[in-house]
């Protein structure tokens, strides 16, 4: 029986290989040999990226004789990555999955049914982990050519942590369910912890590389640091070839593992049939808010927008950004001034253009129109039904787009005009260009979505990721501020900026005048029978 669950438990997690689920349907022939390359052609870009960090670290670690503190750094990023990529794995399918109700229901002893799910947290940890541990591997064996007992320290050192990461994951699952069943606000809990992360991620990337050449030029302080930390030390002494370090630390693994696999069979029963992160309706008597039928419409938006995690990270991420950006504008105001009189030195006329280019460039970022039509799905019939002119219901799309653009694009163009103080008209028309230029991309992203929809998904990524209007208008409205500011290129010594804001201010308006009016005839049409 472990083994048939064990195998089942596989074919599920590795199903992305010959599985679309975006279309329901298996890959065969070229989709699944495409899909097979697409993968290993990714897997390979990040083995590489860990290639690289172990060629910057081996060769002066292991001349100074420090090859314990290369395989500790090493082992430490495999343990985060292993984590990383396995927790999220574990929460959904250790505590979440579909069928545990159906397994708890058979007579299948509960040792039987955990061990099948952490098989497959094992794999996903192992997996990860050694996309760091293997170049890593394979790099000391080609710089510091060691023995047959360093190596198989060095594998068994590489096992151990992953019966670590398993453990770690295990763990931090149950918080991730835990966090889940609590939080009151889970969507907007998600979103502010994946930005988090974004923040954490791109702040490490940018410290990453010199970080590793501060340890390369002075790996005895960082060794000193990490003695300190003894698991850390006895990781590196133990994958050296340490005997007794690698006993200890096996032991220290074997002994938490152990703990934490007596905790989760005591208790699988409880966590399996404890429904976290289902909301539990409760009827609270309170008076019904009267809104006008524009009202009502735009609120219905406005909830599947902060409803959805997915809808508000990818077509709403230029909100933060023009956010930060109005930020750091205020803050460091006097040192962008610096910059931007270095940059456009002779030409500070054109400095208002060019913010006005970086801002449309940002509120591009956000589409929230451009998948709305489709995010109505099977459930359309719910809005054609409305005894409301279709019309009104495409407005409130609209008005979704336009409260969660215009908003922070008019806060971000305040802080431009604070810190380049343009002339009054150039003022003026800056704030002007900014809203013609949302006004049109919002229309653009509806009239998109209204001629391409994709009503048949079953995943809602798909409409807010992958769909062609999304894409288009995305995409089409950088080309425009390219196109804009090619033309404003060539027309430099003939037209004043202040002329040229005011005629591509006069063509966007009008181009969202004509999209407005064929979005309340045709557009409203198409969705009527659609």
């Amino acid at each position: 029986m472990l083994k048939t669950l064990m195998k089942k438990q596989m074919m599920e997690l590795f199903s992305f290989f010959w599985l679309d689920k975006k279309k329901n349907r298996k890959r065969t022939g070229m989709r699944l040999a495409a899909g097979i390359a697409m993968y290993a052609a990714l897997f390979g870009v990040i083995a590489g990226i860990f290639v690289g960090m172990s060629l910057m670290l081996c060769k002066p670690l292991t001349a100074v004789g420090m090859d314990w503190l290369y395989f500790t750094l090493t082992g430490l990023v495999g343990v985060v990555l292993g984590v990383f990529g396995s927790v999220f794995n574990t929460y959904a399918g250790l505590y979440l999955s579909k069928d545990n109700d159906l397994l708890t229901s058979m007579p299948i002893p509960p040792r039987i049914i955990l061990t099948a799910r952490l098989s497959g947290v094992y794999a996903m940890g192992l997996m990860y982990e050694l996309l760091v541990m293997l170049p890593a591997l394979g790099v000391y064996g080609v710089v510091a050519k060691p023995g047959i007992a360093a190596v198989l320290c060095a594998l068994w050192t590489t096992l151990m942590l992953s019966v670590f990461v398993l453990t770690l994951s295990a763990i931090l699952g149950w918080f991730v369910a835990l966090i889940s069943a609590k939080a009151k606000h889970r969507s907007l809990l998600v979103v502010v912890l994946s930005l988090a992360f974004l923040g954490g991620y791109y702040y490490l990337y940018g410290k990453a590389y010199q970080m590793l050449l501060d340890i390369a030029s002075d790996p005895t302080a960082t060794g000193k640091a990490m003695m300190r930390i003894q698991p850390l030390y006895l990781l590196g002494r133990g994958a050296a070839g340490d005997l007794p370090s690698l006993l200890l630390l096996t032991g220290m693994v074997l002994a938490l593992f152990a703990a934490m696999m007596l905790a989760l069979a005591r208790s699988y029963n409880r966590i399996v049939t404890d429904k976290r992160g289902e909301v539990k309706a409760r009827y609270r008597e309170r008076p019904a808010a009267m809104r006008s039928v524009d009202g009502a419409l735009l609120f219905k938006e406005m909830r599947r927008f902060l409803g959805s995690p997915n809808y508000m990270l990818n077509c709403g991420l230029g909100c933060v950004f023009m956010l930060i950006g109005m930020a750091a504008l205020l803050i460091k105001a006097d040192a962008v001034r610096e910059m931007l009189a270095m940059f456009a030195e002779g030409n500070e006329s054109m400095l208002p253009l060019l913010a006005a280019a970086a801002i449309c460039a940002l509120a591009s970022m956000n589409d929230l129109a451009a998948p709305s039509v489709s995010l109505e799905g099977k459930s359309l019939w719910l809005a054609q039904s409305l005894p409301v002119p279709a019309a009104k219901v495409l407005s409130a799309k609209l008005r979704l787009h336009l409260i969660f653009t215009l908003i922070p694009a008019m806060l971000l163009t305040a802080g431009a005009a604070i810190v380049l103080k343009p002339e009054p008209v150039l003022a003026a028309l800056l704030f002007a260009s900014v809203i013609a230029f949302v006004l049109f991309m919002a229309a653009l992203g509806l009239t998109l979505n209204l001629k391409m929809p994709n009503l048949n998904w079953t995943n809602e990524i798909v409409p807010i990721k992958q769909s062609a209007s999304v894409t288009i208008a995305l995409l089409g409205g950088w080309a425009l501020v390219a196109a804009l500011a090619a033309v404003c290129g060539l027309l430099r010594a003939r037209l004043s900026p202040a002329v040229f804001l005011l005629g591509a201010t006069a063509l966007l308006l009008a181009a969202y005048a004509l999209l407005r009016q064929w979005i309340r005839t045709r557009g409203a049409h198409i969705f009527e029978s659609l």
